[in-house]
């Protein structure tokens, strides 16, 4: 199968949010999983976030010993890097993802994301990821800085301010009054990018 043919049947796949029939083609993990954080370049919002949680449905049945999730997590956040020339926007998004479904591999990278929280222009989703990491059984991440949660909080960004305030929420942290907070996000439940609502 040439290249522009797997990533036709990987692109149906998202589309149709048929995440066992990619996991059915026998594409070697390592390949699938590069072309999965391929899509997370790509401009439709939805299939990015398809992407996104197909990367976690593909993280979720590999075994322990295959290396290729740790070398894609590597991979995420050396996207995450000025120096890669390659910058991912959905790189925390897709580790947030990937460790909520690997929790074995958290001790490693979860305690990377929080550093990304003062670097443009991940701190939205590195917010996502980190509520995501909870919302799956995590425990509170460490290394959360103050300043940078009270920066979010009051950003101008609706969804940086939204998941600012979900992740207080979360680990009842305070938070200052403010009106609710509407922005988008991707609902797992339905497959869709909707808007949301934060209190």
């Amino acid at each position: 199968m040439d290249r522009n043919a797997r990533k036709r049947i990987i692109e149906d796949g998202l589309a149709a949010r048929d995440f066992g029939g990619l996991l059915s083609e026998g594409l070697p993990s390592g390949r699938l999983l590069r072309q999965l954080v391929q899509f997370l370049q790509r401009p439709d919002a939805l299939l990015r976030w398809r992407a996104v949680e197909a990367l976690g449905r593909v993280a979720a049945v590999l075994p322990p010993s295959d290396p290729s999730l740790a070398e894609t997590l590597r991979g995420l956040f050396w996207m995450m890097n000025d120096e890669s020339g390659n910058l991912c926007r959905m790189a925390p998004e897709a580790i947030g993802e990937i460790l909520s479904a690997r929790p074995d591999l958290r001790p490693a990278f979860s305690p990377l994301l929080p550093q990304f929280l003062h670097e443009e222009p991940f701190e939205p989703g590195c917010l996502w990821a980190l509520c995501r990491l909870i919302s799956s059984g995590g425990a509170e991440p460490e290394g959360v800085d103050p300043e940078d949660l009270a920066l979010s909080l009051s950003h101008e960004d609706p969804r940086r301010r939204g998941l600012a305030r979900r992740f207080c929420r979360m680990t009842r942290r305070p938070a200052p009054p403010a009106p609710p907070v509407v922005f988008e996000d991707y609902d797992p439940e339905a497959g869709e990018v909707i808007s949301t609502r934060e209190e």
